[in-house]
């Protein structure tokens, strides 16, 4: 059996295997596959048929892993519970599995799956931020674009290091990210970020799609548990503060 059917098979027994009534309710679904053949998977927790649709990711660049700590803890959180009322949080640990396995930034293909969106792509990017061949090259960026358009998601918080600060955009936006700034304990730097990061994976959700959508920059290192704790926290307590009713 090669490698890839090994992956496939586990994959399968692992969505088809139901939650315990102890665990709560999970549904787990493939997003999609990387460049090795490694399986993306999407974990969802609270309501069936939410009114309100939160995305996590704990990584995109494989060398940024503390984010996929938070995505832990908010499943460990959610588990054995009913969630909040009218709104689901589906997270997914990493989009770029091969970097995470790797320690690299990078994909195995050599792309910053993080300028390889379509919105504002630049293709004179190479070096640390090659940008790919062209929009929406590599298969895991075209995995998490299906995923998106597929669920529509409200709000969705990217997990990044190491600049140490909530990235609030310079829009409509910001109010968010502030509020989860304030609720997290990591600050904006006290203003919006204006910067431009072309082919970036909230842009594109944002523009393409109208997500509210931005970056939470852990410092570099290792994060403490209360930290970790906290920014779980903080995404459900934002989640509900941005649901209706």
């Amino acid at each position: 059996m090669t490698r890839r059917a090994v992956l496939s098979l586990s994959l399968l027994l692992l969505l088809l295997t139901p939650a315990s009534a102890e665990a709560g309710r999970i549904e787990r679904e493939l997003v999609g596959y990387s460049v090795q053949g490694k399986p993306i998977v999407s974990w969802q927790q609270g309501g069936s048929e939410p009114d309100f649709r939160v995305l996590v990711v704990g990584s995109i660049h494989g060398d940024e892993s503390q984010g996929m700590r938070v995505v832990s803890r908010i499943r460990q959180n959610l588990a054995g519970r009913r969630g909040p009322k009218g709104i689901g949080i589906w997270t997914i640990k990493s989009v770029n599995p091969d970097g995470s396995a790797s320690g690299t930034r990078k994909n195995a293909r050599g792309v910053d799956l993080n300028r390889n969106f379509p919105y504002r792509w630049d293709g004179s990017l190479d070096g640390g931020y090659n940008s790919g061949p062209s929009p929406a090259s590599e298969r895991e960026t075209r995995a998490v674009m299906r995923f998106s358009r597929r669920f529509d998601f409200d709000l969705a918080v990217w997990f990044h290091q190491p600049w140490g600060r909530t990235l609030a955009p310079c829009d409509g936006q910001r109010r968010w990210a502030f509020l989860y700034a304030r609720l997290s304990g990591l600050g904006t730097g006290g203003s919006c970020d204006r910067g431009r990061y072309p082919g970036s994976a909230v842009s594109w959700q944002h523009h393409e799609l109208g997500t509210t959508a931005f970056v939470v920059e852990f410092g570099s290192g290792l994060q403490t548990r209360p930290v970790i704790a906290r920014h779980a926290r903080a995404v459900i307590r934002l989640a509900r503060r941005m649901a209706p009713g």
